[in-house]
């Protein structure tokens, strides 16, 4: 039964619009059962940004302890509606029951990761500047901060941004990612659940048009963005004449996992494997490169190849999927454009990504994983392949004679977002870790661990050095410094 449509949230209510676009919302393992219809009207977005500009007074004034209340009432909504909603999440996003399980169970644990280490990062202190002045520092909110949802991680990536930026005062305008428009709506009716007053948090659905509008509107403070460097390129571009604007740009990746000679092999090729093909490939952290220590290449090839042979392919509500579709016959297109493109570029096939189309009797966006071996880097060839994101379940092997070559070739791409190192000799990860430029370094764990008590974000073209995870509050609030002379006023020497 497709899921029911309730409209655009603005203002404390569920409102269809009325000349809009119809969007069809896609099961990307089952196209013959899509998910729903929404209706798509950019024109929403200007009563939202009315609605959260109005709010954002009285909520930034609210004590903090109301806010937390009904941020904690928003965590029982989801626990309420948990299972329900796991289930949404695998089919609308293609995500892997597994998976879907745990992004939801860390979407409930954000609150707490919020409420408790989260809000110390930006508690008032005082200092003594010197007798009879005291200085303070207070952290205000920035206003209306429009948030810009990716498909992938619909629920918890969103609300990364949404409970750290209600919390510290704002109020939030939500865009889904247009192919998950029910996740959002989803997540729309928790904090309805949680009796937010009317405009503090909004949800309009749609897809570019409606994103412009809340990167270049005037009453917006801030962007909190996730998703591909493309566009997180072009809202840089849109408001290079709005510098007052705070960008929270977390982008794409072409991680590498570094595989030293006296590695675990059997620990870094099955975390690797599953980093390289977990939901598809398609997460910014996934492990899209594999370097390794040329002296012990072919011992841990047939490990990674046997470890990537075991991973499960299949529709994501069955048990013991690790990999399931892609989320659109774009990313199809996309996947096997860079599979070609592999072999323009001399790379060795060690397994071929395929797209299928089925899998048993449903239709889908589904391919196999792709390995590509290259033992020496092509002269006088393009370098796509090589250097850009593909977001799909295709992994390069690079080969490379010693610890410093290693380095050089994680550091090749444009991206910086995280690494992994499989060494058994710290002294060895030290010295790796202090040449590395990734905003993430993993030891001897896979490129897609990550906790929420640790920021989490990238360099170059990989993020805007405004990490999310545990450091969210510090895009959500600015500093403000407060100086206070309390002496009598002929006690005070005139400036000079």
């Amino acid at each position: 039964m497709p899921a029911a449509y309730r409209g655009n949230y603005i203002s404390g209510r569920f409102l269809r619009p009325v000349k809009a676009e119809e969007l069809i919302s896609e099961d990307p393992g089952d196209l013959l059962e899509p998910v729903g219809k929404v209706h798509v009207s950019p024109e929403a977005a200007e009563g939202a940004l009315q609605a959260a500009a109005k709010a954002f007074p009285a909520w930034s004034q609210m004590p903090l302890a109301g806010r937390i209340q009904k941020l904690r009432r928003f965590q029982q909504a989801l626990r309420r509606r948990q299972s329900a909603f796991v289930t949404l999440l695998a089919k609308e996003a293609g995500k892997p029951l597994a998976e879907a399980g745990r992004e939801v169970d860390r979407l409930i644990h954000k609150v707490d990761e919020m409420v408790t280490l989260g809000l110390g990062l930006v508690r008032p202190y005082s200092v003594k500047s010197e007798r009879g002045i005291l200085g303070e520092c207070r952290w205000r909110p920035l206003g209306v901060l429009s948030v810009i949802g990716p498909f992938n991680f619909p629920a918890h990536t969103p609300a990364s941004h949404i409970v750290p930026a209600l919390l510290t005062g704002n109020t939030v305008v939500f865009k889904p990612s247009e192919y998950t428009p029910f996740v959002g709506q989803w997540l729309a009716e928790c904090l309805d659940e949680a009796g937010l007053p009317a405009g503090v948090f909004n949800l309009v659905q749609g897809g570019s048009a409606v994103g412009a509008k809340l990167v270049e509107h005037p009453l917006v403070s801030g962007i909190l963005f996730t998703g591909s460097t493309a566009t997180g390129q072009a809202i840089k571009e849109r408001t290079i004449r709005q510098p007052q604007k705070c960008l929270a740009l977390e982008m794409g990746g072409k991680n590498a996992a570094l595989v030293f000679a006296d590695a675990d092999l059997d620990l870094a090729a099955r975390e690797s494997a599953s980093a390289a093909f977990s939901m598809a490939g398609q997460r910014c952290n996934a492990t899209s490169r594999i370097i390794l220590e040329r002296r012990m290449a072919k011992k841990f090839l047939e490990k990674f190849l046997q470890a990537a042979d075991r991973v499960q392919v299949g529709y994501p509500l069955e048990e013991g999927v690790l990999m399931g579709p892609l989320i659109s016959h774009e990313a199809v297109a996309k996947f096997q454009k860079y599979m070609k493109l592999a072999e323009e570029e001399g790379y060795e096939t060690l397994r071929p990504g395929r797209a299928l189309g089925t899998w048993g009797e449903r239709r889908g966006y589904y391919v196999t994983p792709a390995i590509h071996l290259c033992e020496s880097p092509p002269k006088n060839r393009s370098r796509h392949y090589r250097i850009e994101e593909i977001f799909g379940p295709d992994v390069q092997i690079l080969l490379a004679k010693n610890e410093e070559e290693m380095v050089h070739l994680n550091n090749e791409v444009p991206y910086g977002l995280i690494t992994s190192v499989f060494t058994r000799s710290r002294s060895r990860f030290e010295r790796a870790f202090a040449r590395i430029d990734t905003g993430m370094v993993n030891f001897n764990r896979g490129t897609i661990f990550s906790s929420g008590k640790l920021p989490f974000g990238g360099t170059k073209a990989s993020g805007s050095f405004k990490p999310a995870g545990l450091f969210s509050p510090y895009y959500c609030t600015t500093p403000v410094a407060l100086l206070e002379d309390r002496r009598p006023l002929a006690a005070r020497p005139l400036p000079v």
